[in-house]
């Protein structure tokens, strides 16, 4: 089931909390901070939402992200689609 997965959290985190979400990548999106990684399967993901919530933080979003290709352009990030400009 590996898939690339986002959780949305409310606010900006501090290092010591990112660092307790390893290895989810971080990043800045409105006000919040969206953390995008691989989950290797369902137990993993209950894993994530509850580190999130253990740590105290309000999960927004949950989002599984579309399989893609290395190679097309698109940005794991933030969802923009390199070529056309427009966010999925």
């Amino acid at each position: 089931m590996s898939a690339e997965y986002s959780f949305r959290v409310s606010g900006r985190l501090t290092r010591r909390l990112l660092a307790a979400l390893e290895p989810l990548q971080a990043s800045a999106a409105a006000g919040d901070t969206l953390l995008v990684g691989q989950v290797t399967d369902q137990a993993a993901l209950y894993g994530f939402i509850a580190r999130i919530e253990a740590l105290g933080l309000e999960l927004v979003e949950l989002q599984r992200r579309p399989h893609r290709n290395a190679t097309d352009g698109w940005c794991p990030e933030c969802g923009r689609d390199g070529v056309a400009g427009e966010q999925n």
